[in-house]
């Protein structure tokens, strides 16, 4: 996929976040090896799954 370009499953989208918080999710998702992006992303779907019956 060139760069820059979505699978057209996904959308992208853009959110304010506190500094500080994005630091820890940095922090955190380098210490699980993995990106920024994919440690959000994961949350939110055990977000999704855990309170959308």
């Amino acid at each position: 996929m060139p760069a820059g370009k979505v699978a057209d499953t996904n959308t992208r989208t853009n959110i304010t976040i506190p500094k500080d918080l994005k630091a820890k999710l940095e922090l955190i998702a380098t210490e699980q090896n993995r990106s920024f992006n994919n440690l959000v992303i994961t949350v939110l779907k055990e977000f999704v799954a855990k309170n959308h019956k």
